[in-house]
């Protein structure tokens, strides 16, 4: 599945973009288009145990301007999820950096910058940065759900929207 479609799929499932997607008929299927600047934030899995692995994916499309340095705050309940590292993304892996930092309980600092890589073109689709989480939650209820949030975008996110971008997890014991 090429990038497009997957990145089509999560929107349409995750309903957060309804206003700005616009539809066009296929003769196989719909194709979805995004016509503003988007970043669209998505767990895998949305439910797990304490000691599974929980992987937020910063996914954006339609970006009007090349993009060469970025950054983002990610909140999170520190109580079910602890922070472990942030990897690149499929449109960032030749950058000098891609990082995150804890900043405070249940918040981090992403960014990322090209350095000598190459510049994320205009019009792109695909991941800036990959988030991983360890599922903690031990002691907590059964079915306890919480969300993880991307917000205040700076540098060369800074157009983009939804304002706070966010998916729910969901704790299974």
């Amino acid at each position: 599945m090429d990038i497009r479609r997957a990145f089509a799929a999560i929107t349409l499932v995750s309903g957060l973009f309804l206003g700005l997607l616009t539809c066009k008929k296929t003769p196989t299927s719909a194709v979805f288009e995004v016509d503003e600047p988007t970043i669209l934030f998505v767990g895998n899995p949305t439910s797990a145990a304490a000691g599974s692995l929980v992987r937020a994916s910063v996914f954006i499309a339609a970006n009007q301007e090349e993009i060469r340095v970025f950054g983002l705050d990610v909140t999170f309940d520190d109580r079910v999820l602890e922070f472990q590292d942030v990897q690149p993304g499929t449109l960032t892996g030749g950058w000098a950096a891609v990082d995150g930092n804890r900043v405070g309980s249940g918040s981090l600092k992403v960014g990322g910058f090209l350095g000598g890589g190459s510049a994320i073109p205009r019009a792109s689709e695909g991941t800036l940065a990959e988030i991983n989480f360890k599922v903690t939650g031990t002691g907590l209820g059964n079915g306890l759900q919480s969300q993880v949030c991307a917000k205040q975008y700076t540098d060369d996110l800074a157009p983009f929207k939804p304002e706070t971008a966010c998916f729910t997890f969901m704790l299974k014991n």
